[in-house]
């Protein structure tokens, strides 16, 4: 009995493990890639006020956010390095219905750090980082940046 329960046990925690450990959604060559991508193809562009404050890379509401960006082909997803500090990362995806976005800031590890949605015509609504359904959608933004970057060319 005692080592039916201890093999359960070990079971339920190596499932735990192994959940624990799935694979990123973009791996770090992938990642190395796309920030090589920014500094050979990308362009500069400049977010308007209060972007960088919502999505927490300044305190100052009334600073633009430069950064340098590309897209995946299909324009659903941006990539952009912010160029107050380039460690800052904004992922925007944009809707089907190109109605409304999400924006998200993080740095080299991809941890989700800030969300914000942004419906058009209307002020950013910052979004709950541990909700599943915004981490569901950072996570197939970065799944969609890993597949254009796997299918494109060396630069």
């Amino acid at each position: 009995m005692h080592r039916w329960l201890a093999a359960a046990l070990i079971a339920i925690f190596a499932a735990g493990a192994a959940a624990a450990q799935e694979a990123p959604a973009l791996s770090e060559a992938q990642f190395r890639k796309l920030d090589g991508f920014l500094d050979s193809i990308g362009a500069r562009e400049e977010f308007p006020p209060p972007t960088a404050q919502n999505l927490g890379l300044t305190d100052d509401a009334n600073l633009a956010l430069p950064v340098v960006i590309v897209k995946t082909d299909n324009h659903q997803v941006y990539f952009a390095r912010s160029q107050f500090n380039h460690n800052d990362y904004v992922v925007w995806l944009r809707a089907k219905d190109n109605a409304a976005s999400y924006m998200f800031s993080t740095h080299p590890d991809l941890k989700l750090i800030r969300a914000l949605y942004l419906k058009e015509n209307e002020f950013p609504q910052p979004m709950d980082t541990a909700a599943s359904q915004v981490q569901a959608l950072y996570r197939d933004a970065l799944i969609a940046l890993g597949k254009d970057v796997d299918k494109s060319k060396p630069h």
